[in-house]
């Protein structure tokens, strides 16, 4: 049980659990594909950030986490819409959050494996989760009656600084898999936009093969902090438990029984989208992130409609 953590969370989240690609990744040398920018324009309408830290939002005290309210209620244990699954409330007192993956992290903490967010953070690291969030149709960094968010996919392995996170100004090559989907159009505020809802379709590696990882009624939230960086940055919403017992069927060809611990762990939690029997098929989740500036390379985006 405690080996297949790691895997788990892995299928769960995307993360490759080592910081080296596998033979045969589409991640190609990172001297052929990272270059920088050296000079920026004085102001772009299209901005691209790319994640450079994945975080998961953790309850703090019990009951408080971050997240949003993914159904439009406040739900109790009693609840049967919610598949009896309890909402919690945010921070600064919002009550109605959805985030039933919290309740998770507890358990895979007291098992002893004290290194599982850094696995996360080591595929970012690599290039193994080249995520990206772009703005369109941006004419200030701190108030806009109105922008175009959307999420990305890159692909390449990233530069690191001397703190061992990926560079700023960085350009990479699109991924074959890129969603490139709008999550909204919304108001930026103080240099905070929050834009939903959206489904999307996340591309994924795991120990060198491709996934899909669906995520519906999704949400995205962060701040501008300049023209290089992006902060208190939060994407969630209710992660289909078809896509995640796909992935794990998949692995389990490789990894044993993965798939019947990921079941057990993952089958009871939905608390979102109920169907005909009665059953939630969704889990909701939220992770937190921040991110640097990035671009792509031209040749790769001429196609691009927005």
């Amino acid at each position: 049980m405690r080996g297949c953590l790691p895997a788990l969370l892995a299928l769960i989240l995307g993360c490759e659990g080592t910081a080296t690609p596998a033979a045969g990744d589409a991640v190609a040398d990172s001297k052929a594909d990272v270059t920088f920018e050296t000079k920026v324009a004085p102001f772009a309408t299209k901005r691209l950030f790319v994640l450079d830290t994945i975080k998961f939002a953790r309850q703090k005290p019990p009951g408080t986490v971050l997240g949003w309210d993914l159904d439009g209620k406040v739900s109790t244990a009693d609840d049967k819409a919610t598949c009896g699954k309890k909402d919690f409330v945010s921070p600064d007192g919002v009550a109605g959050i959805d985030n039933q993956f919290s309740l998770l992290v507890p358990l895979i903490e007291a098992s002893g494996i004290a290194a599982f967010e850094s696995l996360l953070q080591a595929s970012v690291e690599s290039g193994g989760v080249l995520l990206m969030v772009e703005l369109v149709g941006l004419d200030s960094l701190t108030d806009d009656s109105e922008v175009t968010v959307r999420i990305r996919a890159g692909q390449g392995m990233p530069l690191l600084g001397t703190d061992g996170k990926v560079l700023t100004g960085q350009t990479f090559h699109l991924n074959k898999r890129d969603p490139a989907t709008v999550c909204g159009k919304g108001k930026l505020v103080a240099g905070t936009i929050d834009v939903g809802p959206f489904d999307i379709d996340l591309p994924i590696q795991v120990f060198g093969k491709e996934y899909t990882l669906e995520m519906r009624g999704g949400r995205v939230r962060f701040h501008i902090l300049d023209d290089q960086r992006v902060d208190a940055g939060l994407v969630g919403g209710g992660i289909t438990l078809s896509s995640i017992a796909k992935i794990a069927k998949t692995a389990a060809e490789d990894q044993g029984n993965i798939d019947d611990i990921v079941e057990s762990l993952t089958g009871t939690m939905g608390d979102l989208a109920q169907d005909a029997t009665g059953t939630c098929t969704q889990l909701s989740a939220a992770l937190t992130f921040t991110g640097v500036s990035a671009f792509f390379y031209p040749a790769d985006v001429t196609k691009d409609k927005l």
